[in-house]
């Protein structure tokens, strides 16, 4: 069982190592990709708009990142039933909804976002259920830690 447990959370880091690599090159590369993207599309006028939006995410994403390294090093040294997992996982999932309604705004002048506000819309719900069912087993493992 711990094994099947280190090679998850292993491929976690590692995944999330991976996002954070992507970030980076958004981050670093982001009015280039833009411009690319806006060249592909054939959607020059609105390149300043969408790098824009672009931006407003990218510290969500920093945040969302930060918050996951930080939960895979909780999950790796035992510590999940705890209030501070709770509150990070509120965080993130304010985080993927703000995402999901800044994608929503966007989507009225490029069509496309709607995948990603859809998609983060759904993972933030997700997140919350999750934070929630974590916040109602700390309740049970409290009150089991004080059962003799």
């Amino acid at each position: 069982m711990k094994k099947k447990q280190n090679a998850a959370l292993k491929v976690s880091i590692g995944f999330t190592a991976v996002f954070a690599l992507a970030l980076t090159a958004l981050t670093f590369t982001g009015p280039w990709t833009v411009k690319w993207l806006c060249e592909f599309t054939n959607n020059q006028p609105i390149e300043k708009f969408l790098l824009g939006i672009t931006y407003l995410a990218v510290p969500a994403g920093w945040g969302a990142i930060i918050i996951l390294f930080r939960l895979l090093i909780n999950i790796d040294k035992g510590i999940v039933f705890d209030k501070q997992n709770t509150k990070m996982l509120n965080i993130l999932s304010w985080l993927c909804l703000y995402v999901g309604f800044l994608s929503g705004f966007a989507t009225r002048w490029y069509i496309p976002f709607i995948i990603v506000s859809v998609t983060a819309l759904f993972i933030g719900l997700i997140v919350r259920v999750v934070r929630n069912i974590i916040g109602e087993a700390i309740i049970i493992k409290d009150e089991n830690d004080l059962t003799v």
